[in-house]
């Protein structure tokens, strides 16, 4: 028994050490032996584990989608369960995922991998956690009258994936693209961290995406007083945390 833990152990280890270099480095730049450096192992202890290099990419994704789909599902439950709205359920879903990114090497070396290595032909949300809940999520938005008419699902889903992919990929670049110093200022002027620049990113979407709806009556006493509507009233309520 004690044999079998330490090489559980050893494993997580390795998993881990694994993750971070794919996250800093991408599957092309990371060799065992750099993996094992990482872990502080030798080579041949860790292709006792792990015999390639895709054997242990492969564990990699397969753990960071584990991770994701706890995250993706606790978001929904904390935005109301059954009772949330699809659009107050897909903010959440992404500021979770978001927060989840910032902290975890597993879920960005999750996500980096299926970049690299996505097959050609292979639709990305149908091995990706995060990605088939949004578009289960845009479709039930759809369904519950909650987005513009005519409005095309397919489009909604793309530009979510878009803005949660982007915000992640600019984890790993400063906030100045190189070769452009005229965006330093209007960079400079951007909140920093990834959580603040979704939020900036889903105030300007989220009025495309989300109707307005007449304002409700006002009460007799009240008739001199005019209501809000909810092209502002019901997007900040969205939007709150």
């Amino acid at each position: 028994m004690a044999i079998q833990q330490r090489a559980e152990r050893t494993r997580q280890t390795i998993l881990t050490a694994a993750a971070q270099v794919f996250d800093t480095h991408g599957y092309d730049r990371t060799s065992l032996a750099r993996i094992g450096r990482e872990a502080r192992l030798t080579t041949g202890a860790l292709v006792f584990h792990f015999a390639t290099k895709a054997e242990l990419a492969a564990a990699v994704q397969e753990r960071a989608r584990a991770v994701t789909g706890v995250t993706v599902e606790s978001a929904c439950i904390s935005a109301g369960g059954s009772g949330g709205t699809a659009v107050e359920k897909l903010v959440t879903v992404t500021r979770a995922l978001i927060r989840l990114f910032e902290t975890d090497c597993v879920a960005r070396a999750g996500e980096r991998l299926a970049r690299e290595l996505q097959t050609a032909g292979t639709p990305s949300y149908q091995e990706c956690p995060w990605r088939r809940e949004v578009a289960r999520l845009v479709r039930r938005a759809g369904d519950e009258g909650a987005l513009h008419p005519g409005i095309d699902a397919t489009a909604v889903v793309a530009l979510i994936s878009y803005v949660v992919q982007g915000v992640e990929q600019a984890m790993r670049t400063p906030d100045t693209p190189a070769g452009e110093p005229w965006l330093g200022e209007r960079a400079a002027g951007l909140p920093g961290r990834a959580g603040d620049r979704l939020e900036r990113i889903w105030e300007l979407i989220l009025p495309g995406l989300v109707p307005p709806t007449p304002p409700e009556p006002l009460p007799p006493s009240r008739a001199g007083r005019a209501a809000p509507s909810r092209s502002a009233s019901a997007v900040r309520g969205i939007m709150l945390p």
